[in-house]
């Protein structure tokens, strides 16, 4: 059972929409209960609440934005996002009807609002409905997100939707409206069109210093949460050499402010095995967002996480060093680890080494386990599951982040274990994962064909969270 990253008792986090208001973090999402089947052949589902002031400690009030009938507007409640302005709370929503798809039908998803002087009882207000301009596809028009744009003094909503000409498939673009009552809505025209995805999901679009960061999901590629940036929010978007927040196991990610900090949100999928296909919606996943000093945006571990975790004993081994050119070179660290945990380290590389890392959830016996390996000729860190005599171990599309590492430079490095979800940071590189199996509780370092020093590691347990019974709103 995961002790740290959230997710509802009988249900699985779907794309979380964040709003943090009064010293709290209100966190809307789609909460699917799997009844009688994973989205979409499930029941439709509207939006979900959980409260937190710490991202440790969460009230779950349940669904909170209703769906309506069957066969109407709002059959589902596809994602949007969450403001307080103007003296309340402010939902823009998508809803989806999935039976008026097609030509004979009226558009399938629209834009719809609502307001709340909570966040938990809402007021729904149809008659602001509207659907997509002329010139682009009527059923693809959702995941709407609002901002303040200070520099023209407007509100600015952004959301995905698909030209009904091009190619047939990559029609994915990026609208944009401005409004001054944030209830009227103004269509400006578009934002981006790169003619790669199909849709371009979840959007964010924010600014720190002198750069624009426009946030997007994709499913065409390798379902990730990628980012362009520019020197205006008119483009032109650049992209980075690592356009990605994390790995493929961080889909629909938004973003919010908390004082001078902006913290990313997204969820990490399921799957019933290690070799089977992933399923839509599963466990909340929280990062810090960093700006390099290139303008470019890395990840760190949240701060607030610092008082869930205790440091336990010292270990007898503190620091080694693995060396062997012409092979493996491996140490247990623990032989028993616990399934929620976190494990720091430092490690500096050595020679022309082929890779090197970390495994853990081992048997011995049967030398199964997970691994995150690190190949520095590849500039690549790849999470993957041992053996690999086997084609092939693990469904692991994907599962792997960019990440150069130089020699004699010292890294570190963190890795949380919470059940059955890992997030390896390094330095500011996140890469989070999940594993179903969990063969044995042995934890390794290793090094292949090269020499590594690994040092200053410490071990920390997990305490102190609490997830609180169904708080009914009245």
């Amino acid at each position: 059972m995961n002790k740290l990253y959230y997710q509802p008792e009988g249900g699985w986090v779907g794309d979380i929409m964040p709003c943090y208001h009064n010293g709290q973090y209100f966190l809307y999402y789609q909460c699917d209960k799997r009844d009688p089947a994973p989205f979409p052949n499930g029941n439709p589902f509207g939006w979900s609440l959980v409260v937190t002031k710490d991202m440790i400690h969460f009230e779950d009030y349940g669904e909170v934005l209703k769906t309506g009938p069957r066969n109407t507007r709002e059959e589902c409640l596809y994602a949007g996002s969450v403001i307080h302005a103007n003296g309340c709370f402010r939902a823009f929503y998508t809803g989806r009807c999935e039976g008026w798809y097609g030509p004979e039908h009226p558009p399938a998803e629209a834009v719809m609002f609502a307001t709340s002087d909570d966040g938990i009882h809402w007021r729904k207000k149809e008659e602001l409905t509207f659907t997509a301009p002329e010139g682009y596809e009527k059923d693809y028009f959702r995941d709407p997100y609002v901002f303040y744009y200070k520099e023209d003094d407007t509100w600015i909503m952004i959301l995905p939707a698909r030209k009904d000409e091009g190619p047939a498939i990559r029609r994915g673009v990026m609208l944009y409206y401005s409004s001054s009552d944030l209830e009227h809505w103004d269509f400006q025209g578009e934002l981006w069109y790169p003619e790669m995805y199909h849709l371009l999901q979840m959007p964010d679009l924010f600014k720190i210093g002198d750069w624009w960061y426009l946030l997007f999901s994709e499913y065409c590629d390798e379902r990730k949460t990628r980012y362009r940036m520019s020197r205006s929010i008119h483009g032109p978007w650049h992209v980075p050499p690592d356009d990605s927040l994390d790995s493929r196991c961080f889909y629909a990610a938004r973003t919010i402010v908390v004082g001078d900090e902006r913290y990313i949100f997204g969820w990490n999928p399921t799957r019933m095995d290690d070799l089977s296909m992933w399923i839509w919606g599963g466990t909340a996943i929280m990062h810090k967002i960093e700006q390099r000093t290139d303008g470019t945006l890395g990840v760190l571990m949240p701060p607030q996480y610092e008082a869930v975790f205790a440091p336990k004993a010292p270990l007898q081994l503190r620091e080694l060093h693995l060396s062997r050119m012409d092979g493996c070179d491996e140490h247990t660290v623990l032989d028993d680890s616990s399934r929620n945990f976190r494990l720091d380290w430092k490690f500096k590389l050595h020679d022309n080494t082929q890779s090197f890392g970390i495994r853990f959830y081992m048997n011995s016996e049967q030398d199964i386990g997970y691994t995150f390996e690190f190949r520095p000729n590849e500039n690549l860190v790849v999470f993957d599951k041992l053996p690999m005599q086997k084609w092939f171990s693990y469904m692991n599309m994907g599962m792997q982040r960019s990440l150069k590492i130089m020699q004699d430079r010292t890294y570190s490095a963190s890795l949380i274990v919470d059940d059955d979800l890992a997030v390896l940071y390094v330095d500011d590189v996140a890469f989070d994962v999940r594993m179903c199996e969990k063969p044995g509780s042995e934890l390794r370092m290793f090094v292949n064909a090269g020499s590594v020093a690994i040092f200053d590691i410490r071990q920390y347990g997990m305490g102190g969270i609490c997830r609180s019974s169904l708080k009914m709103a009245k």
